[in-house]
This record gives structure tokens, sequence and C-alpha cells, in this order.
């Protein structure tokens, strides 16, 4: 009997409280468990988006930085005002670069950067090239040039310049510069749309104040004297 007892027993299963304990146990695992890969999915996410920003930062870093050593002192031909075709602006900043505006083009090209709208509410710091024409007096050109993004989800960009406006003044830091001098250095802070700031960049002008085109009977050759090695 006692045996037949037992048998009984421990066939009739789990109880309704034992099933329920499992089942709510199983939740609480599954909860945990989605928690963890949602997690580690957000994370996931953010690591790789930080790396494609810094990697286009980087990308863009070095355009820059190759565009304005190809800076050229180009003159705009306007007999009113002597000066270098070099515009800097605390949100924009425009200048000549001895690189073409297309690969299979030749000869200067204007130079543009910007902060645009791009999709939806974000916004972009935007490049634009295009080439001068012999009377070129100003930068207009570059309103229809088409664009390029350099950086994207920009909230907004502030360039310096550091240089000296005449021989009387020390070198220092502006804000703006559209003096008849090309300054030394070029600095460029991007705030991104998530209120972040990026490194600030610093770009060397590696140019001698006589910089310009040595022209003669026989050829016209325009290439910039630059500073150091």
């Amino acid at each position: 009997m006692e045996r037949a007892h037992v048998r009984s027993r421990s066939q009739s299963g789990f109880t309704l409280i034992e099933l329920v304990v499992a089942v709510a146990l199983l939740g609480v695992m599954m909860v945990l468990l989605y928690g963890g890969l949602t997690f580690a999915f957000r994370s996931w996410d953010a690591g790789e988006a930080n790396g494609r920003r810094e990697t286009d930062r980087r990308i863009g870093e070095n355009f820059l930085r190759r565009e304005l050593t190809e800076l050229f002192p180009m003159r705009f031909k306007d007999p009113m005002s002597l000066r270098f075709a070099f515009d800097g602006q605390p949100q924009e900043f425009r200048f000549v670069s001895s690189r073409p505006p297309e690969v299979a083009m030749g000869g200067l090209s204007l130079v543009g950067l910007s902060v645009e709208p791009g999709e939806g509410r974000t916004h972009n710091l935007v490049m634009r090239r295009a080439m001068p024409d012999d009377a070129a007096k100003d930068f207009g050109p570059l309103e229809k040039a088409p664009g390029t993004v350099l950086l994207e989800g920009v909230d907004s960009v502030s360039f310096g310049y550091f240089g000296s406006e005449n021989d009387f003044v020390d070198p220092h830091w502006a804000d703006t510069w559209v003096t008849a001098r090309i300054p030394q250095l070029v600095r460029m802070t991007v705030r991104n749309s998530d209120g972040t700031e990026l490194p600030t960049m610093t770009f060397r002008i590696a140019l001698g104040a006589e910089a310009g085109c040595i022209e003669n009977a026989f050829q016209r050759v325009c290439q910039p004297r630059r500073v150091g090695p």
C-alpha cells in the first residue's frame, strides 16, 4: 500500500502554484534577458555612431588640412580694393585653392565652407567649389556651385583666424579676417546637434607675405611661395 501511494504521488505532476511560480520566474528571466540585449544593442549602436562620427571628423579634418595647404593667394580683379581673395567670417570661410574644382578641369577654384540645413531638422558642414573667371571680383560663383557634405549632424561651426593685420600689430586671434593679409593659422570648432563639441581643429597656412604670381615675357607661373619645408 505504501509503495502504491508513493507511485501515485510521483505521477500526479506539478501543482498549479508550482506552475505559476515557474511561469513567473520564466517571465522575469525573459524580461532581464530582453533588457540586457536591448542595452547591448543600444551600446553597440552608440559606439558605432561615435566611431563613424570620429571617422567622418578625421576625414573632414584631413580634407580641410589638404585644402588649406593648397591655398592660393589670388587677388580679386578690383582696382579699388587690393586684397587677397580670402574672406574669413565667424560662421563662414571662403578662400582660393590651387586644386581645380573638378578632376577633368584645371586652374584655381573658389572654396566656401559653411553650415547649411540638411534633411529634417539637421544641419551639415558643406563645402562648395567653383572656378573663378578672369575678372573675378568676389566669391559670387560659389552661390550656384553644388555642395559637398563634409560633416553631418552639425549644429554650428565657428572659425578663428590668427595673424597680424599690419606690421604694427602683434599677431592675435580674431573672429573675422578681411584684411589685405592672409592669416598664419585658421581654427575651426564644431558643435554637434546633440550638444557635444568636437576637438578644435587648427590649420597652418604656410604662405610667405610675398606669395603670389611670378610673370615674365615667356610664361606665367602662379605658385605660392611657402614658409619652411
